[in-house]
């Protein structure tokens, strides 16, 4: 049996404090449903099962469902169980007697996430029937949720990365200020001396309009270093960001040459399809509302849930291991449909008619002088049936450099390779590189990479001086069956020329049941210079394991071997507090070259930042270190501040909300001015942020909870949560002869505005700061079904809250 929520439009700025009793409305009102707008279905009622006093309630209205009156509503838009705004929406009924559907434009179903190209009837009227203009569409309104559902077939939705937002949504936020610090003071003592140090680094910014400004520096030993500092802006329309200032190019073409200049290159998280790179298609049709799981080597890459239709699933960007894809199509009824997809992708592939490009010009720095000027492009553009062409071109200098490539994905694996020629200063030279990613078996996954250079002045030293000659490098991850935990062999020798060479060889195993773990590595070095060979072995074996119960510290043993001696640690690990902020350890180490240690080390998360102290003791040496780190940002409204700062984050604003949290957050709290910080956003997709009220005054009206944004990168964007505060109180109300009022009976203040709404037994939930402390109660029905409302005593209650005794005459 359904139950029918219902109390108005106004309810919602009411909902969290007077939430019972509107759980209590909604149990007397039976038999219903949130309806389909279209399609309600006659039900009549028999007002002799309400409650005594109660009979008087009109119920006609709801003998087609949740009644949907003509008028403007304040609802959360969803489409596809996805939340997309808040707003009013218009409701319109299309003749007299009918109930009243959502109007909605087809430019706002558009910023929804719908294709143009699937309304099939363009509609000038925003209140034509939302299954008139897309096939298999439908819209079901919530009253008592405030919630306004859209449905549509996936395959009707543009296509874009779960998440993605529009880029008519995407906000560049507002002017602000930022300020990220990071302190720490030591202080050692030795038998022969005392020795003291102490540095500050501070990442500092400043963001109008789309142009952010970042400038990075830090002091220690007396000396200020400055670190990268440059402008950049976001121009959407190429889905590319510009930059001037320090630049360090991401392109894996050529080798990455810090440079002082100017650079425009694509971002590929601009793309709607996500990271731009070349992901998997999955496409079927779904017969019932169902459930589309796709996976890769047994991990669930994504899941969603689809209306009867075709769907489309191209955003898979998380398939980076390598392995073929296998989706399995749940049905309502239980039925599943499974087939397999075979995929193995390396980063160079690029989905088919996008272009990645990248221009760079400028000084380079660290080049010790060689080279005074570099300008570089570097192109690559998705091909049909998996293969990606790659072009670059470098001047370092008087130097030249060409590069030519191609990706393609085969049933035998991902292959990429390029190949480079360079000339210039009295010399040539040429490299060539070939990559190789596939999975072997079902739980192992193994990579190649070969690359190769000759000539006096190579294609890689004509920049950056020294060269590699030759590079191999071979890695193989096995996840071994029966919980037999993870095996991973990297393998590298790199050769330079002159008899320099230099190989790396690392072997891991892990095992882990629940917060217990075992990991044992292994690593082996050796370098060949102008010096003579150095190797460097070392190995460790570690275990950890809970004292007790899931929360309780960790205990953590490792043991190291190394040329240089071994040493045997053991620590605990814990955490206490409110949200687990303070964090502390304490461990114990001997070496067979100093003899034992102890150290122990407090944390604490504040509002503003964190702080911690450390504290070693040797037979050599005591230590003491104190370290500190946050952020501030300055904006409009003051200064905020802040336990960390990411790349976009996003400014809360709810006045009168202090100590309300943020939702992912718990140890982010509103201040006493109204302002929080969400300390990390991911750019150019929708983030939901939500507000909880737990623990704030009962006075507190919070009429949304949630938002959701989509910043742009670098972006500060302002979440104003509108708040209203009033006094709340709970009122016993009755007539003159002793009877309750009306069940159902709306309460008004002397502007006419809903403040509360009769429960079982009169009980009202009345928010309001009218002085004169008098309302009017109103009910349908009743010719005389009106009365004035005033407080005529109160007394304590259990919850230590107090209940009011009204009386309406």
């Amino acid at each position: 049996m359904a139950v029918l929520r219902f109390a108005g439009d106004r309810v919602a700025s009411l909902r969290h404090v007077a939430r019972p009793l509107l759980f209590a409305v909604a149990w007397v009102v039976t038999n219903m449903r949130p309806v389909h707008a279209q399609d309600a279905r006659f039900v009549e009622f028999d007002p002799a099962f309400l409650p005594a006093g109660a009979a008087t309630v009109d119920l006609a209205r709801f003998s087609r469902g949740n009644p949907v009156l003509p008028g403007d509503y304040d609802v959360d838009v969803w489409l596809n169980d996805e939340w997309q705004s808040h707003g009013t929406v218009r409701f319109a009924a299309p003749s007299a007697g009918a109930e009243a559907t959502p109007c909605i434009a087809d430019a706002q179903l558009t910023d929804y996430g719908v294709d143009p190209s699937a309304l099939q009837v363009a509609a000038a009227d925003p209140c034509v029937a939302l299954g008139t203009r897309i096939p298999s569409a439908s819209v079901r309104f919530d009253i008592g949720q405030q919630r306004l559902d859209i449905e549509v077939p996936q395959a009707a939705l543009a296509r874009r990365q779960r998440g993605a937002a529009p880029v008519a949504q995407w906000d560049p936020g507002i002017t602000a200020g930022l300020l990220a610090w990071r302190a720490g003071a030591r202080r050692t003592a030795t038998p022969w001396r005392s020795t003291s140090s102490s540095f500050l680094a501070v990442d500092a910014g400043f963001n109008h309009g789309s142009w952010r400004l970042r400038q990075a520096g830090s002091w220690a030993a007396g000396r200020y270093s400055r670190g990268q500092a440059y402008a950049e802006r976001q121009l959407s329309s190429m889905a590319s960001q510009m930059r001037v200032g320090d630049i360090a190019p991401a392109d894996d073409l050529f080798p990455p040459v810090a440079v002082r200049g100017a650079s425009l290159s694509s971002d590929p998280r601009m793309s709607n399809d996500g990271a731009g790179w070349h992901a998997p298609r999955v496409s079927g049709v779904a017969a019932t509302h169902a459930t589309v799981r796709v996976t890769q080597n047994g991990v669930l890459l994504h899941e969603m849930a689809v209306p009867p239709g075709p769907f489309l699933i191209d955003e898979l960007h998380a398939a980076a291991r390598a392995g073929d894809l296998d989706v399995d199509i749940e049905e309502r009824d239980g039925h599943h449909r499974r087939f397999r997809i075979p995929y193995f992708p390396v980063p160079e592939l690029v989905s088919e008619g996008r272009n990645l490009f990248s221009v760079v010009a400028g000084r380079p720095v660290a080049t010790r002088g060689r080279v005074s000027r570099l300008a570089q492009a570097t192109w690559r553009h998705g091909l049909p049936h998996g293969v990606t062409s790659s072009l670059g071109w470098r001047q370092a200098g008087a130097r030249t450099s060409l590069l030519a490539g191609a990706a393609v994905d085969t049933l035998a694996g991902a292959f990429a390779t390029e190949a480079t020629r360079s000339a210039g200063d009295g010399s040539r030279g040429a490299s060539w590189r070939l990559r190789h990613g596939r999975r072997w078996s079902e739980r192992s996954v193994a990579s190649l990479s070969l690359s190769w250079e000759r000539g006096t002045g190579t294609a890689e030293r004509g920049a950056v001086g020294r060269g590699i000659a030759r590079r191999y490098d071979a890695l193989l991850q096995h996840e071994l069956g029966n919980g037999g935990g993870s095996l991973s062999i990297a393998l590298g020798r790199r050769v330079y020329g002159h008899a320099e060479s230099a190989v790396e060889q690392n072997v891991a195993w892990m095992r882990s049941w629940g917060r217990a773990a075992i990991d044992v590595s292994f690593r082996r070095s050796r370098v060949r210079d102008t010096l003579g060979v150095h190797r460097d072995v070392s190995g460790q074996i570690g275990f950890s394991m809970p004292l007790g119960v899931a929360s309780a510290p960790l205990v953590h043993v490792a043991a190291q071997a190394a040329r240089q001696g071994g040493a045997l640690r053991v620590g605990l690990h814990g955490s206490s507090g409110r949200d687990d902020a303070t964090l502390y350890s304490l461990a114990a180490t001997t070496r067979r070259d100093s003899g034992a240690t102890l150290d122990a080390s407090v944390s604490r998360r504040l509002g503003g930042g964190e702080v911690s102290v450390s504290v070693e003791r040797s037979r050599l040496a005591n230590s003491t270190a104190l370290a500190a780190s946050g952020g501030m940002i300055l904006h409009a409204g003051g200064v905020t501040f802040a336990q960390r700062l990411g790349e976009s984050i996003g400014l809360v604003h709810a006045a009168g909300a202090r100590g309300a949290r943020l939702g992912g957050y718990s140890d982010v709290t509103v201040d006493r001015r109204g302002y929080a910080v969400v300390p990390y956003l991911t750019p150019f997709r929708w983030n939901a942020v939500d507000l909880d009220p737990t623990g704030t005054s009962l006075d507190l009206g919070i009429e949304a909870t949630h938002r959701r944004v989509a910043p742009t990168a670098g972006a500060v964007v302002s979440l104003p949560f509108a708040t209203q505060v009033a006094r709340t109180r709970l009122i016993v109300v009755r007539r003159p002869d002793g009877s309750p009022l009306p069940f159902g009976a709306e309460i008004v203040d002397q502007a006419g505005r809903s403040v509360g709404v009769a429960g079982q037994g009169g009980q009202v939930f009345l928010r309001s700061n009218d002085p004169d402390d008098r309302w009017t109660a109103r009910w349908p029905g009743d010719p005389d079904g009106r009365c004035d409302v005033r407080i005529v005593g109160s007394h304590p209650i259990a919850s230590g809250d107090t209940q009011h005794t009204g009386v309406c005459e």
